[in-house]
């Protein structure tokens, strides 16, 4: 409230992480690479890299990293909610 005034936030478009998040269902299996071909095939036009779309998902707790065998290649990640 600003002097006694209630402000509402506009919605706005969601955030390119927003958006690549969504793309995903529970119990799937992606890559950064797989997110960021999605959002292409969506015609977006502001696409995270694949090293900042790879962090945000390590920090997010609705992700889970799945172990591997070899530390090279693309980490794949589990939506867990």
């Amino acid at each position: 409230m600003k002097n006694g005034k209630i402000i509402r936030k506009k919605r706005s478009k969601p955030t390119s992480y927003e958006a690549a998040k969504s793309l995903v269902i529970v119990a799937e299996e992606v890559t950064a690479q797989v997110l960021i071909d999605r959002l292409i095939d969506l015609g977006r036009r502001e696409i995270p890299t694949k090293r900042s779309l790879s962090a945000m998902m390590k920090k997010d707790r609705d992700f889970e990293t799945v172990p591997t065998t070899s530390s090279r290649g693309p980490t794949t990640f589990r939506r867990i909610a």
